[in-house]
């Protein structure tokens, strides 16, 4: 009889731990990614609040983008290829009227972006033709 009920709680505690279960979403961004970025750089020149009303910002979760055009509000998908690899995808934008010169050039580049890399708590974007953007931690 005791081998019975020792046998059977170890067969039930084993069953309990074969269930674990674990998924990834292999297209998702890398944790270093995952924060707030501020616009520093835009296409080879530094900003400033000429060009913004507000400096624009991007917030990046693993798979989730929102932030600030500097007026508008911004939000969309992020997909990952790989190491190096992003695309900022079904992007949409308030359209509010701002005194925001370089709203369009920035959410042009940020539809356009597939790379980028991260040196010195600095976030690089790029597309085909090279560098396009550089943000600080926000």
């Amino acid at each position: 009889m005791l081998f019975i009920t020792v046998s059977l709680v170890c067969s039930c505690k084993s069953t309990k731990d074969t269930k674990v279960v674990t998924s990834t979403n292999e297209n998702s961004i890398e944790k270093k990614l995952q924060q707030t970025w501020i616009l520093e750089n835009l296409n080879g020149k530094v900003i400033t609040e000429k060009d913004f009303s507000n400096f624009p910002k991007i917030v990046m979760s693993s798979s989730t983008f929102s932030g600030s055009t500097g007026c508008n509000a911004v939000n969309g998908n992020l997909f990952s290829k790989g190491t190096g690899q992003v695309q900022f995808t079904n992007l949409t934008s308030e359209t509010k009227k701002c005194d925001a010169k370089k709203e369009v050039e920035f959410l042009q580049l940020l539809r356009t972006t597939s790379g980028y890399s991260v040196e010195n708590n600095k976030l690089f974007l790029s597309n085909q033709f090279g560098l396009t953007m550089s943000f600080k931690k926000g």
